[in-house]
């Protein structure tokens, strides 16, 4: 029978994910596998192979998030080239990519060992920049003003026609699954994750009647932004990676060829998911 392997990440800034990371890998070893932490899990607890996300290998059975979506998000682009499925373990708030809570470690120990789950994928995106520069991403791309003071005007198309000019702090491309972040905040819909789409969300423009548009997954969409001389604004890709960009710059979306894949143990209930999220927004 062919080896398992585990890959562990986690919030280094939740410390309670030391202690499950420590369980999930003593189980395991305990069982014969394979295990990879990251550089901070591995420092804090010295056992298994140290490895970066960019090196793990092919053939590992499931990379494992300890934390909430935004940790997540920092790895699931370079998972999901190497085709390799993610659980999401949450430790804090109610989050719309994880699985199960720490509550649940010993069910997730025995259910990966038996492969007992099934694999859920979600379209993804990828943005080449004109400095060269492409990504993948899971949520969202943002072109903005970033801390400069005053806003900016961004041009979005699809295809050689205008969406819209934006005057405002700039314009938001998302998945359906990115819809319940950034493009909830800045006034977009929220699309069904299990839907293929793109939402083009203008964010805090000057033009009150514009409202954010929703078009195919196969749909180019292409934003251009004229910085004026010293001034610096920003690509933000899934509110992990920002770039400073000036002059003229240009970012060209459309569907990725790869696919995240999701582990899950149970039939998802987005709706319940979301209902719940609402509740604890009201609350803070």
């Amino acid at each position: 029978m062919e080896r398992s392997s585990y890959f562990l990440s986690a919030n280094p800034y939740k410390p309670e994910t030391i202690s499950a990371a420590k369980f999930l890998a003593e189980q395991f070893l305990t069982a014969g596998a394979r295990v990879a932490l990251d550089a901070w899990l591995f420092e804090n607890l010295g056992i298994g192979v140290r490895m970066e996300v960019q090196d793990i290998p092919g053939d590992t059975t499931a990379v494992i998030s300890m934390g909430g979506d935004g940790t997540l998000l920092r790895v699931i682009a370079k998972v999901a080239q190497k085709g390799l499925p993610v659980l999401g373990i949450n430790m804090g708030h109610v989050g719309f990519l994880m699985e199960v809570g720490s509550d649940a470690l010993d069910t997730v120990v025995e259910r990966l060992k038996s492969r007992d789950f099934v694999i859920e994928e979600r379209m993804m995106l990828t943005a080449k920049l004109n400095n060269g520069r492409s990504f993948d991403f899971m949520n969202d791309i943002a072109l903005m003003r970033g801390q400069y003071p005053s806003s900016v005007q961004v041009y979005a198309y699809a295809g050689n026609e205008l969406i819209f000019k934006v005057h405002g702090d700039g314009v938001l491309v998302s998945t359906p699954t990115g819809t319940t972040g950034y493009a909830v905040s800045a006034g977009g819909p929220i699309v069904s994750p299990y839907l293929e789409c793109i939402s083009i969300i203008p964010v805090c423009s000057h033009v009150l009647h514009q409202r954010a548009v929703i078009l195919g997954a196969e749909q180019i969409i292409k934003l251009e932004m004229d910085a004026k001389p010293g001034n610096v604004h920003q690509a933000i890709i899934d509110g992990q990676t920002v770039i400073s960009v000036t002059g003229h710059t240009e970012i060209v979306i459309g569907r990725s060829q790869v696919r995240a894949k999701f582990i899950r143990f149970s039939e998802q209930q987005f709706l319940t998911r979301l209902r719940e999220k609402q509740m604890e927004w009201s609350i803070e």
